[in-house]
C-alpha cells in the first residue's frame, strides 16, 4: 500500500484573532446540550464531570516479556508522565474551573480530572499496576505500566483493565525496544473497543518520522511504524503518532479529539478528529515545540507540522504533578530499606554525539535544558517532589547539567543553603515556594545524577571536576552513574568519549573513579560490548580491568549491556542496518542469552558480536563481577485483581 499524502501546514502559520462564526455555533449548540444532560441529573454535585469528561488509558509499553533474570533497574515511566504533563494539566485545570467558557476546554474533556492526594501518593507501592475500579480515578490511576507484556498480564489487560476503564482514547509509549508490544497493545484494544482511538509516541516515533522544514517533506526510516504499516507487516492499529517535542501537540490532538466527539455518546471517529485538526488549526494559540502529528484514515495519511515557538522545558509542568512516585532505587537505602525515589531531568538530550546512542542532541534533535535563570524553578521542583514523597532524587539526565559545571556548583550552593535553613530551623517544618516541607525530608534528601569520565577529569583546570563533586556530595549526592563501555583503548578510541587523549583511557577512568571516590560519592557504571573494535581480546581486557576496579571499590556496581541499534544513530547507519531492524515481529523469541541483557533481541544487536561472544559476556561477567554486578532483577507485576 503506498498512503496518499497530505500535509497541513496551518498549525506553522500564526493563529488567527478571533473564532470563526460557525465555530462559536458549534461550541454554543454543544455546551447547551451537555448543560441539559447536567441538569436532567437532578442536582447530583458528580453529574457535571460525569458527563463531561471521557476516559483515558495512558500505557507505557514494556520492552520485555519476562522479567527472570533480567539485568534492570526499572524505575518510573517518565517518558510517559512528561509527554502527558501539559495535556493533563489542561484537563485538570478544565475540571477545576468547571463549564468555564474560557477554561481549556469548553466542553467535553479527558477524563484526568483530579491530581493525586497526598496520603494516595503515600501509599503506593512499586507496582505500575493501578486500581482500576475506582469511579472517579485520580489522574495516576489512568496509567497502565505493567513492566512485561505476555499472556498472563494480557489476559488481565483485557479483562480487567480495559473491562473497567473503557476508554475512549488509548496514549502508548514505545521506545525502539518496545515497539513490538505497543504493536500488539494496540491490536488487542481495537480487538475489544474497535471505537476507541490510539495514538501512538515515544522515542521510537521520534526516532523514525521526520518533517523536514527545509524541503516541507516527511521522512519515515524503515523501521517506522507508518512504513511498516504500507508495506503490510503490520495492521494499520494506529489512529494518530506523534513525534519531537509532544508536550503541546498531544494537547493539541486532545482538545480535537474532544471537539469531534459527539457529546450524548461520547464517541468519536479518527476521520473527525482528522477534520477537526485540518479545519481549526489557526485558532490554536498556544504551540510549543517542534513536533509532527499524523493521522493515518484508510489509505490517506495526514500530517500536521508544529514549529511555532521553542520550548521552555523550566515552563512544562512537572512530570510527577499527575502522577505518584513509585521507583524504588536501590542503590539509596536507609536502614535496609530502599527510599522511594523521583526522577528528575534538567535537559532533554546529551550534549556528545556518541556514535551509538540514541540520546544525543543530534539524534534528538535539539538540545534543551533549564537556563541559569532557571535555578530557583529547578530548585522548586525538588521541593515539590519532597512534598510528593519523595526520599531520594535521581537527575535522569545523560550528563547532569548538560555538563555546565557553573550550572552544577550554583545549583548545589543553593541546595547547601536549604539544608542549612534545615538543620537550623526551630520548627518541624520549612515553607519553601510555598510548600510546608518537614525539615527531617530536606536533610534526609540523598540524590544522584549521570556524569562522564571527560567531565571529572579533562577539565581546563584539572580541580573544577573535583570542586564540582564536592559540593555535589555537600548538597546530598551520594551515587553517580558514569558510563565506562569499554576499557580497551583501540574500541574506546572510535567512540566520542575519550575527548582528552594525553593518557590512556583505562587510565582516566581511574583518575574519575579516585576522583569521586575521595569526594565520597560512590559510583556505578554501565559497560558495553559489541562497539567497533571488539574483539576477544578487547572483551576480556575490559572484564578483567572492570573486575580490578569492582575489587578495590572504585566502583560499587557495573551493569554489562550489548550494543543495540537503534533506528536513528550513526552507528546504525554506518553498519548499514536500518533496513534490517526488526522492532515490529511479536514471535520474535527473547531468548538466552540475549535476554540477560536490557533491550537485546535477536534481530537488533551488534553484528560485531556472535551468539557465542554474548554468551561467554554473560557467563564471564556473572562469575568475575560476582553480586557487583547488577543484576537485580525486576520485581514481579503484581495482578491483584486477575
Amino acid at each position: 500500500m503506498r498512503f496518499e499524502t497530505i500535509i497541513h501546514s496551518d498549525y506553522e502559520r500564526e493563529p488567527t484573532a478571533e473564532i470563526p462564526a460557525d465555530l462559536t455555533e458549534i461550541l454554543t449548540r454543544r455546551r447547551e446540550m451537555l448543560q441539559r444532560r447536567i441538569h436532567s441529573q437532578n442536582g447530583d454535585p458528580n453529574a457535571a464531570w460525569r458527563e463531561r469528561s471521557f476516559p483515558v488509558l495512558s500505557i507505557l509499553a514494556p520492552v520485555m516479556s519476562t522479567h527472570e533474570e533480567k539485568i534492570e533497574f526499572p524505575g518510573d515511566p517518565m517518558c510517559l508522565y512528561s509527554a502527558l504533563s501539559y495535556a493533563v494539566a489542561q484537563a485538570v485545570e478544565s475540571h477545576q474551573r468547571g463549564l468555564d467558557p474560557n477554561s481549556p476546554y469548553n466542553d467535553l474533556c479527558p477524563g484526568w480530572g483530579e491530581l493525586p492526594s497526598r496520603e494516595y501518593r503515600l501509599s503506593v507501592e512499586e507496582s505500575g499496576i493501578r486500581q482500576y475500579n475506582a469511579l472517579r480515578p485520580n489522574t495516576d490511576q489512568t496509567v497502565f505500566d505493567p513492566r512485561v507484556w505476555n499472556a498472563r498480564v494480557k489476559k488481565y489487560f483485557v479483562e480487567v483493565v480495559l473491562a473497567h476503564v473503557q476508554p475512549r482514547v488509548v496514549l502508548i509509549s514505545a521506545v525502539s525496544p518496545a515497539h513490538r508490544y505497543a504493536i500488539d497493545i494496540a491490536r488487542t484494544v481495537r480487538e475489544h473497543l474497535p471505537g476507541c482511538i490510539i495514538v501512538l509516541g515515544g522515542r521510537h516515533a521520534d526516532e523514525t518520522c521526520h518533517y523536514n522544514h527545509l524541503t516541507g517533506t516527511l521522512d519515515f526510516s524503515p523501521t517506522s511504524p507508518v512504513t511498516k504499516i504500507a508495506e503490510g507487516a503490520i495492521q494499520p492499529v494506529f489512529d494518530f503518532i506523534i513525534s519531537g517535542q509532544g508536550y503541546y501537540a498531544l494537547d493539541l490532538l486532545m482538545k480535537c479529539i474532544a471537539l469531534a466527539m459527539e457529546v450524548e455518546t461520547k464517541t468519536v471517529r479518527a476521520a473527525d478528529v482528522i477534520g477537526t485538526l485540518s479545519r481549526f488549526a489557526p485558532l490554536f494559540r498556544d504551540l510549543r515545540g517542534h513536533a509532527l502529528i499524523l493521522g493515518l484514515n484508510g489509505e490517506t495519511l495526514h500530517a500536521w507540522p508544529l514549529t511555532r515557538q521553542k520550548l521552555n522545558l523550566a515552563e512544562l509542568p512537572s512530570p510527577y504533578q499527575a502522577f505518584a512516585i513509585r521507583a524504588r532505587f536501590p542503590v539509596f537505602e536507609r536502614g535496609g530499606r530502599v527510599l522511594r525515589t523521583a526522577h528528575f531531568m534538567v535537559t532533554n538530550s546529551c550534549p556528545y554525539h556518541c556514535y551509538f546512542c540514541s540520546e544525543g542532541s543530534s539524534v534528538v534533535g535539539e538540545f534543551l535544558s533549564f537556563k541559569a535563570g532557571h535555578l530557583a524553578r529547578a530548585l522548586a521542583r525538588v521541593v515539590e517532589y519532597l512534598d510528593y514523597g519523595a526520599e531520594a532524587i535521581f537527575f535522569d539526565d545523560s550528563l547532569f547539567w548538560g555538563g555546565n559545571v557553573g550550572h552544577i556548583i550554583n545549583f548545589c550552593k543553593e541546595w547547601i543553603r536549604i539544608r542549612e535553613m534545615a538543620l537550623h530551623a526551630q520548627t518541624p517544618t520549612l515553607t519553601l515556594f510555598g510548600r510546608d516541607i518537614p525539615r527531617e525530608a530536606i536533610l534526609g534528601l540523598v540524590w544522584g545524577a549521570q556524569l562522564t569520565v571527560d567531565f571529572i577529569v579533562s577539565r581546563n583546570r584539572p580541580e573544577e571536576g573535583l570542586l564540582a563533586l564536592e559540593k555535589m556530595r555537600e548538597a546530598g549526592c551520594t551515587y553517580l552513574y558514569v558510563g565506562i563501555e569499554s576499557m580497551a583503548e583501540a574500541v574506546i578510541s572510535r567512540v566520542h568519549k575519550n575527548v582528552n587523549q594525553k593518557l590512556p583511557w583505562d587510565q582516566r577512568v581511574r583518575m574519575a573513579l579516585g576522583t569521586a571516590r575521595y569526594a565520597g560519592i560512590r559510583v556505578g557504571s554501565s559497560v558495553l560490548f559489541g562497539l567497533d573494535g571488539e574483539t576477544p581480546e578487547t572483551i576480556r581486557e575490559t572484564i578483567d580491568k572492570v573486575e580490578e576496579l569492582l575489587a578495590e571499590d572504585l566502583l560499587m556496581i557495573a551493569s554489562p549491556n550489548i550494543l543495540t541499534y537503534h533506528p536513528n544513530t550513526e552507528i546504525t547507519r554506518l553498519h548499514e542496518m536500518e533496513a534490517r531492524l526488526d522492532y515490529h515481529s511479536l514471535n520474535l523469541e527473547n531468548r538466552p542469552p540475549y535476554s540477560y541483557f536490557e533491550e537485546a533481541f535477536p534481530s537488533v544487536v551488534t553484528r560485531n558480536l556472535t551468539e557465542a561472544d554474548i554468551w561467554n559476556i554473560h557467563q564471564q561477567t556473572r562469575e568475575r563481577w560476582g553480586v557487583k554486578r547488577n543484576a537485580n532483577p525486576m520485581p514481579p507485576t503484581i495482578l491483584e485483581d486477575a
